[in-house]
């Protein structure tokens, strides 16, 4: 067959022969057509999966728990890691801006409505209207934003915990009622950390009040006394940015499960030479699972990005349940109890 002619016919321009059917040709008249199916690839989109004749799309996704911040009346989420039956797992398909901008157009449309958590209690709703990504974090997130509406009691709440309305209508309890700070648990802070300072050899000159950068109590569960939750920081901000060889965080939990007095049920001393910066904060609490009992998501700051991790209790203590993959472990959490 004619070159030319087996070109045309390959992009699905049909021929009508105006001449005798000899050699001389009297022209040709030419119209443009939509391809035929035996032309159109049949070649699998790029996250589906070919087992024998059946195409299989990629994994599906589950619940996801999220966390955000407020900004007047609106605000913006991002994923933290998916709800499963056995706890959280990392969010497959994130983890760069083309990946996370991808999620955002899979998975989060315009008008998409999420439930609000704070003190393991829901506390209002949140409508997407725009995406963006998040780069802040060591795992670059895909990010939402759009208007909140809250319960009149919790106006002054700046940040919270979500969920898709389907999956969050099933989780929280009770009323929003946070744990006044107490001058006693927050002394019990400080006694938490002068203990850690002492166990690690550190010697501490001045008032460790001074290196005290956040403190939180809340209750892991309904009627338990509050959980103590405290960050110290030498040296150093908790804040991403570099860290001077010689600083070191400590991040702690104290619980008092007995009536006894309270103990420390969590530790993370991190010295900056040896461990790398990651100064943790604690940033809310919600039964995530169903089983009664809070897990607790923390933010890590580390030199040029943080991290997001969760706590869960186990056996009295507080162990990491799950981690972003591209963060730091937890250096001592069983260091002297």
């Amino acid at each position: 067959m004619n070159t030319t002619l087996q070109r045309l016919l390959l992009f699905g321009i049909v021929i009508v022969v105006t001449g005798c059917d000899n050699v001389e040709w009297g022209g040709i008249d030419v119209s443009l057509r939509s391809p035929s199916d035996s032309l159109v690839s049949d070649r699998p989109p790029a996250d589906a999966e070919v087992v024998g004749d059946t195409v299989q799309e990629g994994p599906s996704l589950g619940p996801v728990l999220y966390l955000g911040y407020r900004d007047g009346e609106e605000a913006t989420l991002v994923p933290v890691a998916e709800i499963g039956p056995d706890g959280l797992s990392p969010i497959e398909g994130i983890g760069s801006v083309e990946a996370s901008r991808a999620f955002a157009s899979d998975h989060l449309t315009p008008g998409l409505q999420f439930t609000l958590f704070s003190e393991g209690a829901q506390i209002g709703s949140f409508s997407a209207e725009s995406f963006s990504v998040d780069e802040r974090y060591c795992r670059v997130r895909p990010q939402v934003r759009g208007q909140i509406q809250l319960i009149p009691t919790v106006s002054a709440v700046q940040k919270f915990l979500a969920a898709p309305a389907r999956e969050g209508s099933q989780l929280g309890y009770g009323t929003y009622s946070p744990v006044a700070q107490t001058t006693e648990l927050r002394n019990t802070s400080l006694r938490m950390a002068l203990r850690v300072l002492r166990d690690v050899g550190v010697f501490f000159p001045g008032d460790v009040r001074d290196i005290r950068q956040d403190i939180q109590v809340f209750r892991a569960r309904p009627g338990a006394t509050p959980t103590v939750v405290a960050t110290f920081v030498s040296d150093d901000d908790l804040a991403v940015g570099p860290a001077p060889r010689e600083a070191y965080s400590i991040f702690l939990t104290a619980d008092d499960d007995n009536g006894a007095d309270y103990r420390r049920t969590y530790v993370d001393y991190r010295l900056s030479s040896l461990d790398g910066k990651g100064a943790t904060r604690y940033f809310d609490h919600l039964d995530i699972d169903g089983d009664g009992s809070e897990e607790m998501v923390i933010e890590v700051m580390g030199e040029q990005s943080m991290w997001l991790s969760t706590l869960t209790r186990q056996g009295g203590d507080w162990v990491e349940d799950y981690r972003d993959p591209c963060g730091l472990a937890p250096t001592s959490s069983g260091l002297g109890r």
